[in-house]
C-alpha cells in the first residue's frame, strides 16, 4: 500500500512539474518528509531522482515545436552551475532564518513581476500563446545574472531553482511560457544528474522509495506534457503565481520562527 501511495504521489508531482517546469523537488521533499516521515536527506535524494525522471518524461513525449530551447538552456546552465557552487560555499555562513526570509522576498517579487507583466499584456490587447517560433530571448545580461542567482539560491536552499528559472525566461527574457517551462524541465535535469551520485554514495537513496516515486513522476510528467498545450496561458500563469505566493508565505513563516 505504501508503494502505491508513493506511485500516486509521484504522478501528482510529475504532472505539476511538467506543467510548471519546477523540477518536482519542491513538491516531493515536503510530501516525503511530512506524509511519509522520511529523513530529509532520503527525501532530497529521492526528489533528485524524481527531477531527473521529470526531465526524461518530458523529453520522451514532447512533440516537435513543443520542447525546450536547448541552446538557451545550456547557456543559462553555465551561470546556474557557477551560482550553485557559490551558494554551497555561502550556505554555512548565513543563518537559516535569514535564508528563509531572503527566499520569501525573492519569491514574492517574482510573483508580482509576472502578474504586472501579464496585466500589461492584457491592457495592450496582445494575444499570448504558450508556444511560438517567432521569438528571440532578450536581455541576456539580466538573464544570466538571474540564472546565476537561481543557482546560488539552489545551492543555499537545496532546491532545483526551477521556480526562479521559469519566471526568469518568461518575464525577463520574453520567452513564451510553454517553452520556458519545457526549458526549465530540461535544465533541472542536468543539475539533478550531477548530484544524484553524491546522495547515492552516502546511502541516502533507498530503492524501495525511489523506484515507485520516480516511476510515478515519469508517468505524471508525460501526462503533464499532454495537458500543457491544451491549457490556456492565463490558467498556467495563474497557477505559477499562486504557487509562488504559497511557497513564499511558507518560507516567510519559517524565517520568523525562533
Amino acid at each position: 500500500m505504501v508503494l502505491l501511495w508513493l506511485l500516486l504521489m509521484g504522478i501528482g508531482a510529475g504532472i505539476l512539474s511538467a506543467l510548471l517546469g519546477l523540477g518536482g523537488g519542491i513538491f516531493l521533499v515536503p510530501s516525503l518528509t511530512l506524509l511519509f516521515h522520511l529523513p530529509i536527506r532520503v527525501a532530497v535524494g529521492t526528489s533528485l531522482i524524481g527531477i531527473l525522471a521529470t526531465s526524461a518524461g518530458v523529453a520522451a513525449v514532447t512533440p516537435p515545436g513543443r520542447g525546450g530551447n536547448v541552446e538557451l538552456a545550456l547557456r543559462l546552465e553555465v551561470a546556474t552551475t557557477a551560482g550553485a557552487i557559490l551558494g554551497s560555499w555561502l550556505a554555512g555562513k548565513i543563518s537559516a532564518q535569514a535564508l528563509s526570509i531572503m527566499f520569501a522576498i525573492v519569491v514574492f517579487l517574482t510573483a508580482g513581476y509576472i502578474y504586472y507583466k501579464a496585466r500589461r499584456k492584457v491592457s495592450q490587447s496582445i494575444p499570448e500563446r504558450l508556444f511560438r517560433k517567432d521569438y528571440q530571448p532578450r536581455h541576456w545580461p539580466a538573464g544570466l545574472s538571474v540564472a546565476g542567482f537561481a543557482g546560488t539560491v539552489a545551492g543555499l536552499l537545496g532546491i532545483s531553482g526551477g521556480f526562479i528559472k521559469v519566471p526568469l525566461m518568461y518575464a525577463i527574457m520574453d520567452v513564451p511560457l510553454g517553452i520556458a517551462t519545457a526549458t526549465s524541465s530540461f535544465m533541472v535535469g542536468i543539475t539533478a544528474a550531477a548530484s544524484i551520485f553524491i546522495y547515492y554514495g552516502r546511502g541516502d537513496v533507498h530503492p524501495l522509495v525511489a523506484i515507485p516515486t520516480a516511476l510515478g513522476v515519469f508517468i505524471g510528467a508525460m501526462i503533464g506534457v499532454y495537458l500543457l498545450p491544451r491549457l490556456r496561458a492565463k490558467w498556467l500563469r495563474t497557477a505559477l503565481v499562486g504557487l509562488l505566493i504559497i511557497i513564499g508565505a511558507q518560507m516567510l513563516l519559517q524565517g520568523f520562527q525562533p
